[in-house]
């Protein structure tokens, strides 16, 4: 019926589906809380659907900032997730109560010390999803093991509180080895700066990148989720972190 009404292209969005994949994403990953990437689709209808389900969510502009929070959202529920921000933007979160950024660059972090004091920080790291990932996001965001290490020192020194790391393996992520790997060098992270320096992470964001069906058919959830379960399991055994993801599509 729709396709006599409208022009095309469009999209239907069946929220009844979004609904259920939310659902999915908490029966697999029990431990983790759920930070929608809004950019992903900011309708108004997904916002209030997601918060009435208990999600947080993943902001990276003023625009979806104040669209989340008009939905009656509180800060608390949500992290400024873009490593490349205006001081001014920085500003105007910190104004709205959000206490929880991303970094990757020194610049970016003594921008959040002055504009954000005393806010949480978790440092993004590159991660190799490049060749197996539909939409490689890899490279585009995110620095190396040593420098993240030393901006979470930095963060201390500004009077900022190390948080945790964070990864995105890719969009469309298939290889599920690309968690493992990304996962091992967090660690590293982790007992380094406690072993070094005396800082105890408290976080780790995974990201999204776990794979839509589009026109091929992808493993399912409940894999990712087994495996990625068994990572952690190896890597932190009973002192599991605090674990985000952001799911988007």
């Amino acid at each position: 019926d729709l396709a006599d009404t409208k022009e095309t292209p469009f999209v239907v969005i069946d929220t009844e589906t979004v609904g259920k994949h939310y659902d999915q994403l908490i029966e697999q990953f029990p431990f983790a809380k759920v930070h929608y990437a809004v950019k992903a689709n900011p309708a108004a209808e997904l916002i209030s659907l997601l918060r009435d389900r208990g999600a947080n969510f993943d902001i990276a502009s003023i625009y979806e900032l104040d669209k989340v929070m008009s939905r009656g959202v509180g800060p608390e529920r949500i992290s400024y997730g873009n490593t490349i921000k205006k001081a001014k933007d920085i500003r105007t979160f910190y104004e709205k109560g959000v206490r929880l950024y991303a970094t990757d660059s020194e610049a970016d972090l003594r921008n959040i010390a002055k504009a954000a004091p005393g806010s949480k920080v978790y440092v993004r790291i590159l991660t190799e999803g490049t060749l197996t990932a539909d939409w490689p996001l890899s490279r585009k965001f995110g620095c190396q093991t040593d420098m993240a290490m030393d901006l979470l020192i930095l963060a201390r020194d500004l009077g900022l509180v190390p948080y945790g790391v964070s990864f995105h393996v890719g969009s469309q992520q298939r290889e599920i080895g690309a968690w493992d790997a990304a996962l091992g060098k967090v660690k590293v992270i982790f007992e380094r700066l406690k072993e070094e320096d005396g800082i105890e992470l408290k976080m780790i964001n995974m990201g999204g990148g776990f794979p839509a069906n589009y026109i091929t058919r992808t493993n399912d959830l409940k894999t990712y989720a087994d495996e990625i379960k068994r990572f952690l399991d190896e890597d932190f055994g009973d002192d599991l972190p605090e674990i985000i993801i952001e799911p988007g599509r």
